[in-house]
Parts: C-alpha cells; structure tokens; sequence
C-alpha cells in the first residue's frame, strides 16, 4: 500500500483556475470588444519542518501533490516515506517530515533552475546514475506527445499553461497535471505519482517546455529514467543528463525527435 502523509486543510482555498477578463483585440484592421479567459494564479509559501524554503507562483491546485513532488524532487528528502504529515493553509503549505538535514540550507551550493525559483544543490550528489531497465518504444513516445496535448485542457482554454504526463513504458498515463509553471507541473505529477504508490523507475515522462538543468535534476531525483518534450534542452540540462544517465529526448514531434543521452532505452 501507498505511504499516504497525514493531510490537513484549514482556512479558504480557491476553486477557480482561470479568471475572465474583457480587453481589446486588434485584428486585420478592426478593434473589437471580447471576454478572453486568463489563468489564475497566486503565491504559495513552502515550509518545511519551520523552515521556509520557497516562494512560488502557481496554478491553485494539488497542493498536496506539488508538496510531495516538491520536497522530493529538490532533493529536501530521500524517500516518500519521510513525509509524515502537510497542512495546507493558503498561501502556506507547511510539510513535516523525518530526517530532514538542516544544515543544508547554509551549505556552498549552486542553484540548478531556469525561471520559478529552486533550491540550491549540492553538485556532488549528481555522481549517482539513474539504474533502470526500462525501455519505450519509439511509438509509444510519439503517442505520449500527442497524449499531451489531450491532457493540456487549461492550455487549450487560456494558451497559459505547462503541462506533465507521467506514463508506464506501455503508454497508459499515470498522472497529469498543469501549472503555470512547468517546474510546478513536474512536481504535482510526481507527487500524484508519490501517493499512488508508483514505481517511478518503471515510468517516462512527457512535457511541454524547455528542459534545463532544474528540470532535468527534478525528474533524475525522482528516479523517472526517461523524460521527452516538444521543447528544447539547454546545454547545462543536456550535460547533467547525460552525467546521471537520464535518457532526454526533445523536439520530439512525430515523425522526428532529437535523443541527448543514453538513447539505449528507446527501442526504433
């Protein structure tokens, strides 16, 4: 059975993701008056055993999927199982857990992230390689990215969100989600991922989006050996890919993509 962290709600949370607003278009000559539908976003202040960690900007929703996937995935704990309890209170999620190491907030670190905020690493910790035997097929990656843009509801609502999909290696999805930030996104579907109890090293995940060297150690410290977008790496996401052994696949459009490292775990 799934490890399942004690989960609180107090106080008013939203539910609304989109807010719509009346503006001016100007098109082929004509300005006209239209009602267009924005996505809604607010701050969330992360805090962990007291500690406040992070200040994001985010769709608000799974809040208690993005605490999970977030304390994992910036490499706050090791295991899901560390998480004992979350208690979300807007704009405040407050998350305890066991075995948290204080002293890594005042260590030499570097930040690894690309617009949102991120936590500082320790670059020493990215000598582990990624160990799976998974393998996709060339098809099931093509159909994944198709699978996206299916699951991009708000995306195709407002043209103003990321979106995740995480999939077993036959291609069925596992979890989904959409945030105004793509580092958001990756962590709500890892936590979802989390709380199911899912095996995260049997799993690849599709996004939309660039794929620097934040999003690319977020997805390497969940274990997921496989990652595609429709998107571009950057140079430093290309280079820590390579180094844990993450297979990155981007510009993937059928019928081409463009693999960056460890491409033995794409069947052709």
């Amino acid at each position: 059975m799934a490890h399942r962290p004690r989960i609180e709600v107090t106080g008013d949370t939203p539910h609304f993701l989109t807010l719509d607003y009346e503006v001016l278009v100007y098109e082929n000559g004509d300005l006209v008056q239209q009602n267009v539908t924005v996505c809604h976003e607010q701050p969330i202040r992360l805090i962990v055993n007291g500690y406040k960690l992070a200040t994001q900007m985010m769709s608000p929703a799974d809040f208690a999927e993005f605490a999970c996937g977030h304390v994992i995935s910036e490499g706050i704990i090791q295991h899901a199982d560390q998480i004992e309890a979350i208690r979300i209170s807007p704009p405040d999620i407050a998350v305890t857990v066991t075995g948290f190491d204080e002293q890594m907030l005042s260590r030499n670190r570097a930040l690894l992230t690309s617009g949102g905020s991120g936590m500082v690493v320790d670059g020493s910790e990215f000598r582990n390689k990624i160990i799976s035997a998974a393998h996709v097929s060339r098809d099931t990656i093509f159909s994944a990215m198709n699978c996206l843009n299916d699951h991009a509801v708000l995306w195709k609502l407002t043209g103003g969100t990321h979106c995740t999909v995480l999939f077993d290696t036959s291609g069925h999805v596992v979890a989904h989600a959409e945030d105004m930030g793509r580092h958001n996104s990756v962590d709500k579907v890892i936590g979802k991922a989390i709380l199911s109890g899912t095996d995260l090293s049997r799993t690849f995940v599709s996004c939309s989006g660039r794929m620097p060297a934040g999003m690319v150690s977020k997805i390497w410290r969940s274990g997921i050996p496989i990652v595609v977008t429709n998107n571009a790496p950057s140079a430093a996401g290309i280079d820590l890919a390579r180094q844990v052994d993450l297979t990155l696949a981007g510009f993937v459009r059928p019928p081409r993509m463009v693999i960056y490292s460890a491409p033995e775990r794409i069947r052709f």
